[in-house]
């Protein structure tokens, strides 16, 4: 008996069967790739907040008074601008506070040194943290408290979730660092939505903050936290700043 052969009615249904289903095939073989990605990525991500809710500390006098003790130490010394980034970089990094520190160097080997928490929903808007040293000698130890102060808020909220990006910020006190941070918040097309300074900068230096990242343009809340002198003090702010910080940023 002689086979059936094709008809040219055959070959036409199966030309389109294979138009039709080859697009589709590819288009669910792209679906299911991003599945696998996004469910990769969010294995990941559980795993980074897990390991840094593991990490975290909570606010003490014992650890105020640990990280004032070092960076009051760093800052009497010539190389401060070296020492200082370094501790950042060492203490809020990976293996101990489950932060990726950035930090970029500018002009005569000073840094700008941040970790953040970045934002679930609204990474680009964000809320900073910030702590100046380098200035006056009559103002180290109000700055050895803040960047205290920063340390230990930062190691309690380690791997907190939040809508917006949360952000600490260390950098000299000079204009020049201001400069570099305003060039950091443009290039990465950032809106700076509230900023909270540590160490009780005199009026001046608030304006000057104020001025450089232009922040009545740019409608920032700008809030200028009094100075603290001793580890209870710094304690007591360390948790009001931490209600306030979580409040802004806005916990999902």
């Amino acid at each position: 008996m002689t086979e059936a052969q094709p008809t040219p009615a055959d070959s036409g249904r199966w030309i389109r069967f294979a138009l039709v289903m080859l697009p589709v095939g590819t288009i669910l073989l792209g679906i299911a790739s991003f599945g696998i990605w996004q469910w990769k990525k969010d294995q990941a991500a559980d795993r980074s907040f897990k390991y840094a809710l593991a990490l975290r500390r909570q606010i003490s006098p014992e650890g105020i008074e640990r990280h004032a003790d070092i960076v009051r130490t760093a800052l009497a010394k010539t190389d401060r601008d070296l020492s200082i980034p370094g501790y950042l970089e060492s203490t809020m990094g990976a293996e101990n506070m489950g932060y990726s520190v950035r930090r970029k160097r500018f002009g005569n080997e000073q840094s700008i040194v941040d970790a953040e928490l970045t934002g679930t929903k609204r990474p680009l808007e964000v809320v900073m943290v910030l702590t100046l040293y380098g200035g006056q000698p009559a103002q180290m130890e109000s700055t050895t408290q803040a960047i205290a102060e920063a340390l230990s808020v930062a190691h309690e909220i380690t791997g907190e979730k939040v809508v917006r990006t949360l952000r600490f910020a260390f950098i000299p006190d000079t204009p020049a660092a201001l400069k570099e941070l305003r060039e950091v918040l443009q290039k990465d097309g950032e809106r700076l939505m509230h900023l909270m300074v540590l160490g009780g900068p005199e009026v001046a230096g608030i304006e000057a903050v104020s001025k450089a990242l232009d922040t009545t343009a740019k409608g920032t809340r700008v809030l200028s936290l009094p100075a603290t002198k001793t580890p209870q003090d710094t304690v007591q702010s360390a948790h009001q700043l931490k209600l306030m910080l979580l409040d802004a940023a806005e916990i999902p």
